[in-house]
């Protein structure tokens, strides 16, 4: 699978050509990477990004071409898929909307004690189509657990994870507000599957919130599975805001739960630098609830050189069950590209 998103991505840089327009600006997150293909293109023309209401000239390099070419292109491709589903009655409610793309790419080197040679891809498109009022979305994904994006590699690829495949779905909510969403699609290697979620927040108090969800799902083989999770968050001041997740995983196939908390403070430096530690901790209910993996990691994450290009670094210890816990340490590098407008990812 790796090899097969490396050598599209290789693909599409290959034959993306420069064109007009600007780089649309990316929302901060604190997720992250992407596909970067090195070449010593400098195009002497300038270009402008805001910066907290401060405007910053800077020489437009290979890769702001690069990341315009490809929202560009994506979202020339979403428009033709849009448009098959457009009629006369839509164009002109929809008037002056159109399909649009956006994602993230992620590269990622994550040696560790004796795994020197872990790498990793990761990728996400959610596609909006306006012709079906904005109610339904494409998403492709390189994993099903989209509360699990910060996680290397080797922590997420356990006996025990089933849920870290490339999935394909249709997104349906009954308004764009709405709590609940339901999808179909295909992911677990060929497997078809249909979800039901309902996803809320809610304020405490002034620096207290809690967000929680609840989800069942229908897998061709794996059959019926569920998940609830809570996380609580304390905002403590503009720059330290603390988040402790927990999350259950029914599993119909093998009649147990799989289990997971993890805590994250977010410690912000400065607008484009932050510090995350991070500690997690899963495992199985049987034979008992017994700890399978145990996880701690101290993340740094800039985007100093662009607002969509984000760079990190995070030293970390693994310990696995299927290790006999021995400490396995490491450092992963990674490097993220943001395209499209993903303030609502």
């Amino acid at each position: 699978m790796t090899c097969a998103v490396t050598v599209l991505c290789h693909f599409l840089l290959a034959n993306f050509s420069p064109s007009q327009g600007e780089s649309e600006a990316v929302k901060h997150s604190q997720n992250a990477p992407s596909g970067v293909i090195m070449t010593t293109n400098v195009v002497k023309k300038k270009a402008i990004e805001v910066d907290d209401g401060h405007q910053h000239d800077y020489e437009e390099q290979w890769f702001d071409i690069w990341q315009r070419s490809f929202t560009n292109s994506m979202d020339f491709t979403v428009r033709q898929f849009d448009g098959w589903f457009y009629s006369k009655e839509s164009d002109e409610k929809l008037m002056g909307s159109q399909a649009r793309a956006q994602g993230r790419v992620q590269l990622a080197w994550e040696p560790r004690s004796g795994m020197l040679t872990d790498t990793d891809v990761r990728f996400r498109i959610r596609v909006k189509l306006p012709a079906l009022e904005e109610r339904v979305d494409l998403l492709l994904s390189d994993n099903e657990d989209e509360t699990q994006d910060s996680a290397i590699r080797a922590a997420r690829d356990t006996a025990n994870n089933n849920r870290d495949r490339t999935t394909i779905a249709l997104r349906f909510r009954p308004d764009q507000n709405s709590h609940y969403s339901f999808r179909i699609g295909a992911g677990r290697r060929d497997q078809l599957y249909t979800r039901a979620r309902y996803r809320d927040a809610a304020a405490i108090s002034e620096n207290w919130a809690v967000l929680y969800d609840a989800e069942v799902y229908y897998f061709t083989r794996d059959r019926l599975g569920a998940e609830l999770g809570a996380a609580f968050q304390y905002d403590l001041n503009p720059q330290h805001l603390i988040r402790q997740n927990n999350r259950f995983f029914y599993r119909d196939e093998t009649d147990d739960w799989f289990w997971r908390h993890e805590i994250h403070h977010l410690y912000s430096l400065n607008r484009h630098n932050s510090l995350i530690p991070h500690f997690m901790v899963e495992g199985l209910s049987q034979p008992n609830y017994r700890v399978e993996e145990i996880y701690s990691g101290l993340r740094w994450r800039s985007n100093t050189v662009r607002d969509w290009l984000y760079f990190d670094v995070e030293p970390f210890v693994l310990l696995l069950r299927e290790e006999n816990f021995s400490p396995s340490f490491g450092v992963a590098l990674r490097v993220e590209a943001y395209y499209g407008d993903v303030s609502n990812n």
